[in-house]
């Protein structure tokens, strides 16, 4: 039961990442988080059309499957869930994988669940992973960059709390 309950919360967290995805518009520089209907394991998703006059069925096989999944995630009737939800989940999926990972290998103790460091350190993650996201909205930078950073911010927030009660 020990080791079983941080793997259930690391896939808790993994489901809420597979939430998340990226709307990705090359032609206008354009890149937004959004929260998906479904889980997937796609991240970003770009129209293959774009603004051309293309048809889907001039496109190539694995094009027409971008432009689908496109349409299926990004190009849906329902409204879409605003981009500071999306950085929500990133932040409380990112902060329940680091956790369970940390306490599974290096924590043995049982690590006691305090409400305030609990939405302090989400506060935190959320605000610079906003920051971040501004960044990653006008700049061009990598997807993995910015998913890394988070990371290792969380892991900088956590560590020291977990090693005080191991």
């Amino acid at each position: 039961m020990k080791r079983i309950l941080p793997i259930v919360w690391i896939l808790i967290g993994g489901l809420l990442l597979s939430f998340i995805g990226v709307k990705n518009h090359p032609s206008q520089g354009h890149r937004m988080v959004i929260v998906k209907h479904r889980p997937s394991l796609k991240i970003e998703y770009y129209s293959p059309i774009g603004d051309s006059k293309k048809l889907l069925e001039e496109l190539s096989p694995e094009e027409q499957k971008e432009e689908l999944l496109y349409r299926e995630f990004v190009k849906r009737p329902e409204s879409h869930t605003i981009d500071n939800i999306a950085l929500v989940f990133f932040q409380l999926g990112i902060y329940l994988i680091v956790l369970n990972l940390l306490k599974l290998i290096f924590f043995r103790r049982k690590y006691r669940f305090k409400m305030g460091r609990f939405i302090s350190l989400n506060v935190i993650g959320v605000a610079i992973a906003m920051g971040v996201y501004q960044i990653y909205w006008t700049k061009d930078m990598a997807l993995w960059v910015a998913v890394l950073g988070q990371v290792i911010l969380n892991m900088v927030l956590i560590f020291p709390r977990l090693r005080k009660n191991a």
